[in-house]
């Protein structure tokens, strides 16, 4: 939940930015993924460090964009650009890479906030339309996108993890369809 007074600003994310933005992965996906992947794993000590070192060395590709969604502190991050090449041939696509919002803002209006500044700028970068990849045993994601106007596409692959396989389902949507 948002602090009293605090208001909610959405911007370009920057280095300064990355252990919250790990802050958010770690909560997030130990929230979201509960029962998907092993919980030993999840709440470890090397599952945290893990991403606060990948978030550290702040590897982002040509393209790639980061936006935070900040109250007193991040709570909320996007990371997205070109379609990534999943072994098949880019369609000029934008894609959201990762969208997490840390649990304690879920429900609140931050992620809301997130996605509309995320597809504007993707929008805004060209992409008529963009991609996401979701694990389809997500149901609260999923119908997080689905209520902004992504539709799955039927295309499915595996996302692994801790040595488990998780299916994951396409979404897709047209940036340049007004409501």
């Amino acid at each position: 939940m948002l602090r009293e007074g605090s208001e909610l600003t959405v911007r370009a994310a920057d280095r300064g930015d990355a252990d919250q933005i790990a802050t958010v992965h770690v909560a997030s996906w130990r929230a979201g993924y509960a029962g998907i992947f092993p919980a030993e794993w999840l709440e470890s000590d090397e599952f945290d460090q893990g991403r606060r070192e990948r978030w550290a060395q702040w590897r982002v590709g040509a393209g790639e964009r980061i936006a935070v969604a900040v109250a007193a502190e991040v709570e909320a991050f996007s990371w997205f650009g070109p379609e990534r090449d999943r072994g098949r041939t880019p369609a000029g696509r934008g894609e959201i890479n990762a969208f997490y919002a840390h649990p304690r803002v879920w429900g609140t209006g931050v992620a809301d906030a997130l996605m509309e500044h995320t597809e504007l700028r993707l929008r805004t970068e060209g992409f008529p339309t963009a991609v996401l990849w979701v694990l389809t045993d997500n149901p609260r994601a999923r119908r997080f996108y689905e209520r902004h106007g992504w539709q799955p596409t039927g295309i499915e692959a595996e996302f692994e993890a801790a040595g488990v396989r998780a299916p994951e389902v396409e979404y897709r949507k047209d940036l340049e369809a007004r409501p």
